[in-house]
């Protein structure tokens, strides 16, 4: 009989909570699908976010304070095989400290983090053993500081969300964000509202934040898991407009993904990764001007069979490249390699 593999142990470091869409997608997901592999221990910055109110604002402070003390506690006293660090920035004397005791830093962000602070950034470069980036765009920017860099894209749970033939009375555009990363939504909202004035019936299903156009129907409706999955059965296509800057073009493509895997179609900007996600009159359109967003979103209206066809080879794509089934061996296998 051979004997059983020893787990190795993990120390978990993420920016966020489970509500923290990086921290829950590219980290915490992962490792509740490999605890099998891994002994996992668990320290987010912040226990819950932020409410209103005096006492809330003074707990959440408390109990941040709280967590950066276990976390120093942890690695002065804890020993561990390999450190995932999700987006944040250690002080280098952690680092040093982790990195003495054989600890393998492994440094995973899916945003241009080294504008932040190119001091605690390079500290980072400096000891992470390895780096997981989520666009090629990101890794081509990191191989100038570590070579042992990967790309693995967020993934979507295409198990949980569906593809669902039911077509909206309306013809329904979606968008899921925050209201951090609305500018973005605000960008089309000129080409909302010709398209509202050339008659097209049309409605706006945003996730995750509130907006209002005049002369436009939409719906804004609060982010929770569970209401991301019902939102995407409820859109015929999906958008993800970006600027053209550095910062755009280093972003993931997860609201790509989430449309892909719900088996819809989607027109996002031509920039970063996004021209790598959609294949432009296959799985959506890509569009930079308004006229061609304006044409994108009539002949998606006006088109159903198209939906659908660009929905099979959507969720294709999901299943292929952009699942949890895909990327988190691809951690698992760059984690023991």
């Amino acid at each position: 009989m051979l004997p059983k593999m020893q787990k190795k142990k993990v120390l978990l470091i993420t920016y966020g909570n489970r509500n923290h869409a990086s921290s829950r997608i590219r980290a915490l997901n992962h490792f509740d699908r490999l605890k099998d592999v891994f002994e996992t221990t668990w320290i987010p910055r912040i226990l819950e976010d932020k409410k209103a109110g005096l006492f809330n604002g003074l707990f959440f402070a408390f109990t941040k304070r709280l967590q950066a003390i276990k976390l120093r506690w942890t690695i002065l006293f804890g020993s561990f095989d390999i450190v995932f660090v999700q987006v944040m920035f250690l002080p280098a004397w952690c680092l040093r400290i982790l990195k003495s005791k054989g600890a393998l830093i492994c440094f995973d962000f899916d945003d241009a983090v080294y504008t932040y602070s190119k001091t605690d950034f390079d500290a980072m470069m400096q000891y992470a053993g390895k780096v997981i980036v989520a666009t090629p765009y990101l890794q081509q920017h990191i191989k100038n500081y570590n070579k042992d860099c990967k790309v693995i894209f967020s993934p979507v749970d295409t198990d949980a969300i569906m593809p669902l033939d039911n077509a909206q009375p309306v013809f329904t555009i979606g968008w899921v964000g925050s209201q951090w990363t609305l500018h973005y939504l605000e960008s089309l909202v000129p080409v909302f509202k010709t398209l509202a004035g050339k008659g097209v019936a049309f409605k706006l299903l945003v996730s995750g934040a509130q907006i209002t156009i005049p002369g436009v129907d939409i719906e804004c409706i609060p982010w929770s898991e569970k209401s991301e999955i019902e939102a995407l059965g409820r859109i015929d296509i999906g958008i993800m407009p970006l600027n053209n800057d550095e910062w755009s073009k280093m972003k993931g493509g997860y609201k790509l993904y989430l449309y892909l895997a719900a088996g819809r179609p989607a027109v996002a900007s031509p920039y970063g990764i996004n021209a790598d996600i959609i294949k432009n009159g296959i799985t959506g359109y890509l569009a930079e001007s308004e006229d061609e967003w304006l044409a994108a979103f009539e002949k998606l209206q006006k088109d159903v069979v198209t939906r659908r066809n660009m929905g099979v080879l959507a969720r294709r794509e999901a299943e292929q490249k952009y699942s949890y089934r895909v990327c988190t061996k691809q951690l698992s296998d760059f984690l023991n390699n």
